[in-house]
């Protein structure tokens, strides 16, 4: 069994073996218009479902697991994440977090790769900074940072915002890995409604001509929609 079927098999069996410690479990299920990346589509356009499960201890550790169909050219299967990490709140309100991931694919194993984090989030901000050391399985030491803002313009209405920046340690170019830096960003609004939430944003991920192998060719602007259920 792979890692990441681990955590998640993990996240199934712990509520029962902890049913008397204080921790939480919650997720969300959702259907997302398409798969995109850290700015790159994978595939070809179509809608994908995807589910998160957290567990979340009273002492500040937490682990995880996320599953998505993805289409990786013409080769379909699912990206399978787990991850654990320990987050403290600070008496300022401010909470910071360190974490580690396994990522795989389960028609690609070779793009299979971990990748470590720390972040710091706030009651409409957080952000984090990823270190992967074999970024997508290519011999290539990657830093992701991302910020993510949220505003609540009305009780029924919210401004969603991302932008982050993928750039490269490794001298020289893999494929789809860019010898200096990426952007990708994401502008829209998000409408609540009970434990339903409706998304529509506008991406923008930079076309730099790098693109990872076998992934087709994307405009670098695209609008994205997605219902999602959390419990």
């Amino acid at each position: 069994m792979s890692p990441p079927l681990r955590a998640l098999a993990c996240l199934l069996l712990l509520p029962p073996l902890y049913a008397g410690a204080q921790v939480d479990l919650t997720g969300s299920v959702s259907l997302q218009s398409e798969y995109r990346y850290r700015g790159q589509t994978p595939g070809g356009h179509g809608a994908v479902p995807q589910l998160t499960l957290n567990l979340d201890g009273a002492g500040g550790w937490y682990l995880g697991g996320f599953a998505s169909a993805v289409t990786i050219g013409d080769l379909d299967g699912y990206k399978l994440q787990g991850y654990a990490g320990y987050a403290q709140r600070l008496r300022s309100g401010w909470s910071w977090e360190l974490g580690c991931s396994h990522i795989g694919y389960t028609q690609l194993h070779v793009n299979d790769f971990q990748e470590c984090y720390g972040g710091l989030s706030g009651e409409r901000f957080s952000s984090r900074l990823y270190y992967a050391p074999r970024y997508l399985g290519y011999p290539a030491r990657v830093l992701y940072g991302e910020v993510n803002l949220f505003y609540p313009i009305h009780p029924s209405f919210n401004l969603i915002a991302h932008a982050g920046l993928l750039h490269s340690l490794s001298a020289g170019v893999w494929p789809g890995i860019p010898a200096n830096s990426r952007y990708d960003a994401r502008l829209g609004v998000s409408i609540p409604f009970g434990d339903w939430t409706l998304q529509v944003a506008r991406e923008h991920g930079q076309d730099d001509g790098m693109r990872y192998r076998a992934y087709p060719v994307h405009p670098s602007k695209a609008w994205s929609m997605s219902a999602t259920y959390s419990f």
